[in-house]
């Protein structure tokens, strides 16, 4: 455990164990203070660990090298519900490759630059830069839901008109607050 490496991370009941570095790339490899975990059905928590295995996932960088977690993910049964859930992690989305804090800050220098600059940058595909953007752009279009509507990206029924097919650089200028 390093206490420098802890802060610096900044995820709740979680421990660098372990921090190497292979060519330009930071490798982290967490483990988790709490040996429980809620069930996500009837949030009765649970120390009946199941299985665990390792996922990498993509965070922001450190001091100019691409840093990855190597993170621990705990499938555990549940005695109440009778079923094995997956661990929920507050600093990522199940099914994804990236922190969250790593797509948001994705999805900024996108709306800042292209997303062929942000990929050459972060040395990552055109495609991913992409479906990020696109993933990070609908998380926030439906937190802010009601800001779509003030916009004009869809009018009234009863105004009888149609929606508007506005392409996604120009709903971002006109959307600011998406942020």
């Amino acid at each position: 455990m390093d206490i420098h490496l802890d802060t610096l991370l900044n995820f709740p009941d979680v421990t660098v164990e372990s921090c190497t570095q292979e060519l330009d790339n930071v490798f982290l490899r967490l483990h988790f203070l709490k040996d429980s975990a809620d069930c996500p059905h009837c949030q009765q928590s649970s120390d009946d660990l199941h299985q665990t295995r390792s996922i990498l996932l993509r965070d922001l960088s450190i001091f100019g090298q691409a840093t990855y977690l190597k993170v621990p993910r705990r499938q555990f049964y549940c005695r109440k519900c009778q079923s094995h859930f997956t661990e929920v992690l507050s600093f990522m989305e199940p099914g994804r490759q990236y922190t969250r804090r790593y797509e948001d800050y994705i999805y900024q220098q996108v709306k800042c630059s292209s997303i062929q600059q942000v990929a050459r940058s972060e040395d990552l595909t055109f495609d991913r830069v992409e479906g990020i953007f696109n993933h990070q752009y609908n998380l926030k279009k439906k937190a802010h839901g009601a800001a779509s509507n003030e916009l004009g990206l869809t009018r009234s029924a009863n105004a009888k008109a149609t929606s508007s097919s506005l392409p996604l650089s120009a709903t971002l200028k006109l959307d600011n607050s998406l942020r």
